[in-house]
């Protein structure tokens, strides 16, 4: 857990990313494509297997809107929404996005989505990934929402190759091969290009021309690097070491004609953000014919910098800093004990350390807040150092009890250091095999995670809170047709505990006063390739609520969004060309009506709004569509492949933020409302990728 470099860096990331050519920021899911399943499974994993992408990893490189990244293709899946907007952290099934938690290769991420568009990875590393909705067994700790799951393939034995992508978005290269008989490695590094659609010093123009008031200081950037060794010690035993990185930065000058500083003329002047991460990891895989394991111990170091407000006329600006350190040990064991038993052992300690210090005006705020620049307290300066450490236990047994019937019964025993609590929860999963291409499965699990640090944290927090928990049950059928045809349906209901609750004017500042529910139903129709074709069809229905226990007031969750529709469709059109498209709909999401303007006490002559019921709208649906053409060739005798994508196709505005339109305010009676959208008008994509 890690304090939350906090809300001025939305307020950067609105000015740039409306202005930037930008990418879908999404993440994935792997297609289930409902294949009979195997009453016990276990997987000896070998570096041949594990080098080659998945069919279901595949589809979602090829999906149209995603750019080749099918981290970014979770938006296409059931139960998957963006929080606030395309460019927003995914909510699953009615969570939040902080609720989630990501593994990459058995180790916890730093981040895995770039700020201003795509995933971490390289396209080409992607083995394989998962997303865990609800109801995941025990080798998941410390998330009560959604695991995403990122598996980067095994180095491929075969002689050096080297690929180079060239895209309007980002470069890359990518080398593989190799070294000796039982040894081979990879190497990915890759630049964003949106700095040369800025020049320094350049003000923004909006969607009218009009001028912004915000400079470019510091294009927004990004870049990313992975590596993987594999040594094959024998046909059992594998030795891996792996490494990544990332880093993400952006300036922008902030004028007094800027709608920010006109709203709050604290953020006027210059404003930096620069976060980046790196981790090493050593893993030993091993694969027999009744057990498997996997030991491995993982380095993880982020930093998040944030300054703003530096104008001449304040002697320092502000700041928030956050640095972690965390050391991973992590062991998995699974162990068959005769044809219908087997047993999953999962341990881990995880040792963190949080340095946060900031010199900020301290906002007092959470999710069921509509807007929280307008809770902004004192200014203060601070630096506390949390030692975080965490750590589980985990045993599950699964139990082909029945021919028809398998049962899966296991507990967690988690704990951490910070707020010095254990938790003792089950997991339990009953699966029904009606025939050998149906199944009906049912799940129930306990879950719980530390709150955010910025929530618990010593002078601007409660460091009394207790721990978030939720209840996941889901009841699911799915089936597998002729000709590559499955579907699955699966409902579920989650129940939500001790959700911080902002306190104005207490010196206590939050409470464990809000509880929420989450429930719907997520259906998916899939089409495996044949006949040249391959898509599916996902549609979900959600309901998500927060009830404030201290008003004894229930409303939807911010990220609540009733109904969504997508649909998928991919075709080979001849032996060099393939092409598809992806439609999105999805209702609109709540938002808070801002019913009127009053003045700003703290600066005269500016304004703020005044707000209706939280979240008691709604904008207009949301759609969009997408299209992407592939085709295979060659340059100068390499291999090469020519990627076509128009995003937006029809050019829809998709409504995400309301606020005032603060340049054209000049009295309490100016109610003039300005509509924003995060999403992009129609944008070509073109990239061109060769292999040599």
């Amino acid at each position: 857990m890690r304090p939350t470099v906090c809300f001025p860096l939305s307020l950067l990331y609105l000015a740039l990313q409306s202005h930037a050519v930008q990418a879908n920021q999404v993440s994935a899911e792997e297609i289930k494509n409902n294949t009979p399943v195997e009453h016990i499974e276990v997987r000896h994993r070998r570096s041949s297997i594990m080098s080659e992408i998945t069919e279901d990893a595949q589809k979602l490189v090829s999906m149209p809107g995603a750019m080749g990244d099918p981290l970014q293709a979770a938006f296409a899946l059931p139960g998957v929404v963006a929080a606030g907007g395309s460019m927003s952290a995914p909510a699953v099934r009615g969570s939040s996005p902080q609720d989630n938690i990501f593994e990459v290769d058995f180790m916890p991420a730093g981040y895995i989505f770039h700020d201003f568009g795509m995933s971490i990875f390289n396209r080409n590393l992607i083995q394989d990934f998962k997303l865990y909705s609800a109801g995941y067994g025990t080798s998941y700790s410390n998330a009560t929402g959604a695991v995403f799951d990122v598996n980067l393939r095994t180095p491929k034995y075969q002689k050096i190759k080297t690929t180079l992508d060239f895209s309007m978005f980002n470069a890359g290269l990518f080398v593989e091969g190799q070294i000796t008989e039982n040894t081979a490695f990879y190497f990915s590094a890759r630049k964003s290009t949106l700095p040369l659609f800025f020049d320094e010093g350049d003000e923004l123009e909006d969607e009218d021309g009009e001028l912004t008031g915000v400079t470019v200081n510091e294009a927004p950037d990004d870049n990313d690097y992975q590596g993987k060794f594999i040594w094959d010690v024998n046909s059992e035993n594998s030795i891996i070491f792996s490494f990544t990185g990332a880093q993400d930065k952006a300036g922008a000058n902030f004028s007094q004609r800027s709608e920010f500083a006109l709203k709050n003329p604290d953020y006027q002047g210059d404003a930096v953000f620069d976060r980046k991460f790196n981790s090493q990891s050593l893993i030993w895989d091993h694969a027999s014919n009744k057990l498997s394991a996997k030991v491995g111990i993982g380095i993880l170091n982020e930093t998040e910098r944030l300054e703003y407000g530096q104008v001449a006329t304040l002697s320092e600006g502000f700041y928030q800093q956050a640095k972690d350190k965390q050391i991973s040990y992590k062991a998995r064991v699974n162990y068959l004990i005769n044809k219908t038993n087997s047993l999953v052992f999962d341990t881990a300690y995880f040792d963190s350390e949080s340095d946060f210090s900031y010199d900020m005006f301290h906002y007092i705020c959470t999710e069921l807040d509509p807007d929280c620049d307008l809770n902004q307290g004192e200014r203060i300066a601070d630096r506390s150092v949390f030692d975080t450490d965490n750590y589980f236990v985990a045993l599950s047994h699964i139990w082909q009890f029945h021919a028809d019937w398998q049962s899966e019964i296991g507990v967690q025993w988690q704990g951490n250091k910070y707020t010095d609590e254990a938790f003792l929860m089950p997991r339990i999963a009953l699966s029904y095999y009606v025939n050998s291409d149906s199944t009906i499965t049912a799940k129930f699990g306990q879950y719980n995670r530390m709150q955010d640090l910025e929530v618990i944290a010593p002078v601007i927090g409660n460091p009394e809170l207790d721990s978030q928990l939720s209840n996941h049950a889901t009841l699911g059928f799915s089936q597998h047709l002729a000709d590559e045809w499955s579907w699955s349906i699966e409902g579920y209901y989650k129940s939500m505990e001790n959700l911080p609750l902002a306190l104005q004017g207490s010196e206590q500042f939050y409470s464990n006063e809000v509880e929420g529910r989450a429930y719907g139903v997520d259906l998916l129709v899939n089409k495996n390739k044949t006949d040249k074709w391959y898509g599916w069809v996902a549609i979900s229905y959600a309901k998500s609520e927060r009830t404030d226990l201290r008003q004894n007031i229930t409303r939807d969750y911010y990220a609540d969004t009733p109904l969504v529709v997508n649909i998928v469709f991919n075709y080979q059109i001849n032996e060099l060309w393939n092409g598809g498209f992806n439609f999105t709909a999805r209702s609109g999401q709540a938002y808070t009506p801002i019913v009127g303007v009053r003045e700003n006490p703290d600066y005269e002559g500016r304004f703020l709004p005044v707000y209706g019921e939280p979240f008691s709208e709604r904008f207009a649906n949301y759609h969009r569509l997408d299209i992407r053409f592939e085709r295979e060739l060659k340059f100068y005798d390499l291999d090469a492949q020519l990627i076509l994508e128009l995003m937006n196709v029809y050019g829809q505005d998709n409504v995400s933020h309301i606020d005032l339109d603060y340049q054209e305010i000049n009295s309490v009676n100016d109610l003039i409302i300005k509509e924003q959208t995060d999403d992009f008008s129609m944008r070509p994509s073109i990239g061109f990728s060769v292999s040599f």
